[in-house]
């Protein structure tokens, strides 16, 4: 988990880190947020059905939580994320937290 409950800010009428209560649903385009398929990454045919069905699912938009945006040394912004990824087969969820630039991240319609 990401915890910003001990930051303290120098200049506090700017934070560098702005907290959301309750926090905002928002989609996380994971192709810009991790850049996979770079480096190990092994053709889809030369990767066991077992892997296939059963590891992490990271493709696409996926479902999150918008927690904080954290300012960086250059002005960029990040967003604490906490994203929920499954199986292949829709059997198995675990929530991730992330930093993400703020162009992986769009507002969700629905809310979470």
């Amino acid at each position: 988990m990401i915890n910003t409950d001990h930051w303290s800010e120098r200049w506090p009428d700017h934070p560098v880190i702005r907290t959301f209560d309750p926090p905002r649903a928002v989609k996380v385009d994971i192709g810009r947020a991790l850049p996979l398929g770079r480096g190990g990454a092994s053709r889809a045919d030369h990767v066991s059905m077992r892997v296939k069905t059963s590891a992490l699912y990271m493709s696409g938009y996926l479902d999150g939580i918008l927690k904080f945006w954290a300012r960086m040394h250059d002005g960029q912004w990040l967003a604490g994320v906490t994203v929920r990824v499954t199986d292949a087969g829709g059997t198995n969820v675990v929530e991730i937290d992330l930093l993400v630039t703020a162009d992986a991240i769009t507002e969700a319609v629905d809310q979470v």
